[in-house]
């Protein structure tokens, strides 16, 4: 685990990162929870950003380990799988990077929240929850890695609370 601080621009922007690399085991979903848990304390998250972390990441890496690597996740090679967390005054930002196989969740079509789960069909439901509880999505394709970044951008507190 990593641990930067630092300050960027004039204004004075407090920029604090975490980061983990994780293996394409099941297991390892124990260790970002830890990560995720240790990373919102250092953060002071509140509760809602909490969740919102804990479910975005959760989703994305069980995805990535289920179906990231095709015939390497039988390998005595384990691939990598990184999360990086970058937290400031006005954002925090979650980049997923991957060594499997090319793939864009943000293509993923929308499932139809409205249908019933016999109608719906299996899959999407959890992108369709990273896609809403984000406010920024980017993936690219670097060499042979998956990158997906996510900004989640801070809530402002209504004018009434900011001076209370």
């Amino acid at each position: 685990m990593t641990n930067v601080y630092g300050k960027t621009g004039g204004g004075g922007v407090r920029v604090t990162i975490k980061s983990v690399t994780l293996t394409n085991e099941l297991r390892e979903l124990e260790r970002l929870r830890l990560f995720l848990k240790d990373s919102a304390e250092s953060f002071q998250f509140d509760e809602r950003t909490q969740y919102r972390l804990n479910l975005i990441c959760d989703e994305l890496v069980t995805n990535i380990i289920s179906y990231g690597f095709g015939d390497r996740a039988d390998t005595d090679i384990r691939p990598r799988i990184e999360i990086v967390l970058t937290d400031s005054t006005d954002r925090m930002v979650i980049r997923i990077t991957d060594d499997g196989v090319p793939f864009n969740p943000l293509n993923r079509p929308e499932p139809n929240v409205s249908a019933g789960i016999e109608e719906r069909g299996i899959g999407g439901l959890g992108i369709h929850f990273v896609k809403t509880l984000t406010d920024e999505a980017i993936y690219e394709r670097d060499g042979e890695r998956n990158v997906l970044r996510l900004t989640i951008n801070r809530l402002q507190l209504p004018e009434e609370e900011q001076t209370g």
